[in-house]
């Protein structure tokens, strides 16, 4: 059992460095796009040599001029495509299509084409052992691309601006004009035919929207844009959409849906995780605890747990659930006592509840 307990406490996940607890939450950083946030702690969580005084040592820079932290040395590198996500992402959300889809087509190609570009600089996430992830949302260029135009014409049909204030001090050049699209000229000089100019550009748009949706491949694809363009190209009916039933293609969460759609295709077509890393570790650690939890996998002796290693704080079966209910009124659960490990070695593995875990004390 011993040797059991002194092989496991020897797995580096047991023991992580500081540069790989930093490591962590400045890949979690990035994938959100907290660049300035990002930037700070790798400033401030710099590891900091003392002399025997209590004097920071000042470490000098390496012949290739480098500062001695990979983190430091490598943040511009790692932050580029998520400010890039970041701008592109604003941009929808802001109503510019126009301008999120010159981004796409500048940095990352791939989306809105067929061919899957090469991994951008060292930093992929991707290894011999990964997995091939496919977001929920369709990665096809060929439907990305209409989606895009689609929402297009759903901005230029707004005759009320939708403002969009993005978070935190945004402060970017190609970000700097109006964060909305411009009113709709719905009463311009009627043409000949009793349509505005505005109203005869909207009519071109959808007949073109129209066209690039029956000249799709499958026969299920056309089915479902020539459908949903049904329903888009009656915004053309009204001359105050916003006040009309079509009203709900014109909401800040249709915006989302598609900024949404667009992020997951860049991670996906420039090889990176879909979440972050700390997020699929939590994700993978409550899956595995659960399906131990619903095939009755007994807790391991307490002689074989790693060194530091101890049960959630909430109960670990159903019989301690119900005793620790019969004892207080109170919702929080109380921690695993040392009197408890037979119980503990004699019961399911729990199910793993994030909130308890941060919440415990070490």
């Amino acid at each position: 059992m011993a040797s059991d307990r002194n092989h496991s406490s020897k797995h580096p996940l047991f023991k992580p460095t500081p540069d790989e607890i930093r490591a962590l939450v400045l890949d979690y950083l990035c994938h959100s796009s907290y660049t300035d946030t990002a930037r700070a702690f790798v400033r401030d969580s710099t590891i900091k040599h003392l002399d025997a005084d209590g004097d920071e040592l000042m470490t000098p820079a390496t012949s290739d001029g480098s500062s001695g932290d990979p983190l430091a040395d490598t943040l511009d590198e790692r932050l580029a495509p998520a400010e890039i996500r970041r701008d592109i992402r604003i941009h929808i959300l802001s109503g510019r299509v126009d301008e999120a889809a010159a981004l796409l087509n500048t940095h990352f190609p791939s989306v809105l084409s067929e061919e899957r570009e090469p991994l951008l600089g060292k930093y992929s996430d991707s290894s011999p052992d990964s997995f091939d992830y496919k977001p929920k949302t369709s990665v096809d260029p060929t439907h990305l691309a209409l989606n895009l135009r689609m929402h297009a014409f759903i901005e230029a049909a707004r005759t009320v601006p939708l403002p969009y204030t993005p978070p935190g001090n945004i402060s970017i050049s190609s970000l700097s004009h109006s964060s909305t699209s411009p009113l709709s000229p719905m009463h311009a000089d009627a043409a000949g035919n009793g349509m505005s100019d505005h109203q005869q550009e909207l009519l071109h748009r959808a007949q073109s929207l129209y066209a690039e949706a029956q000249s799709l491949v499958k026969p299920a694809d056309r089915v479902t844009y020539i459908e949903e363009l049904s329903k888009v190209s009656g915004l053309l009916a009204y001359t105050d959409p916003e006040n009309s039933p079509m009203a709900v293609y014109l909401t800040q969460k249709r915006r989302e849906a598609l900024a949404a759609q667009i992020e997951s295709a860049i991670l996906y077509r420039t090889n990176r995780l879909p979440v972050s890393k700390i997020e699929l570790y939590t994700r993978y650690t409550t899956t595995l605890w659960a399906l131990c939890n619903r095939w009755e996998v007994k807790v391991p002796p307490a002689s074989s747990w790693p060194a530091g290693v101890k049960l959630p704080v909430q109960p670990i079966s159903s019989h301690k659930a119900a005793v620790s209910a019969s004892h207080s009124q109170s919702s929080t659960e109380v921690p695993l006592k040392k009197g408890d490990k037979n119980l503990a070695e004699s019961s399911n593995v729990p199910m793993f509840d994030l909130t308890e875990f941060l919440n415990a004390r070490p």
